[in-house]
């Protein structure tokens, strides 16, 4: 996970940097399109190598090329007691549709959607940490459908979209709150 982390460091870095307000330096707007280009490619190689080398599992493993399943790892590292068939649940895919989204890829955010609607299901008898299937799938899944229903975007086309991606977070919330009894 540490070349992960560090990847998304260090575009975060240069995010918050080309954001950070400055005395000294002044980002001309070829500056600021280069800058937005690279940050743009950054992603698109990222997200095609998880799509090619780790979908649908959870997370590319980016100097193995291998995948893992962090859902049911983060909170079960044995990964005892799992259906033989599990697979993960496309994390990555669900974290990454806002993104998506914000850079403008409408016909990659439609596909996304589709195949969460059609194939995410969580009635799975697996250990989870809480916090992370909160802030990244259910958080996930909450951004996209907002975006999904924002008809000034135009996301998904004209593609029937019912609110498929809300109560799928629903669903899986549900399935968190007994951890905060």
């Amino acid at each position: 996970h540490f070349a992960t982390m560090a990847g998304w460091a260090g575009l975060v870095v240069l995010v918050l940097t080309l954001l950070a307000p400055s005395q000294q330096r002044v980002v001309t707007p070829e500056a600021l399109r280069q800058h937005r280009g690279e940050v743009r490619d950054m992603f698109v190689h990222a997200y095609d190598n998880y799509m090619l080398r780790a979908f649908p599992h959870d997370e590319l493993k980016p100097v193995t090329g291998g995948w893992t399943d962090s859902l049911a790892e983060l909170g079960n590292l044995e990964m005892g007691g799992l259906p033989t068939n599990y697979s993960g649940v496309a994390m990555s895919l669900v974290e990454s549709m806002s993104t998506l989204a914000v850079l403008g890829n409408k016909t990659e955010f439609a596909r996304a959607v589709r195949w969460c609607v059609r194939h995410l299901d969580f009635d799975l008898d697996v250990r989870v940490n809480v916090f992370e299937c909160n802030i990244r799938l259910v958080g996930g899944l909450l951004s996209a459908h907002q975006l999904a229903t924002d008809p000034t975007l135009g996301l998904m086309g004209s593609e029937q979209y019912d609110g498929q991606l809300l109560a799928i977070a629903t669903d899986l919330a549900r399935r968190l709150l007994p951890a905060f009894d």
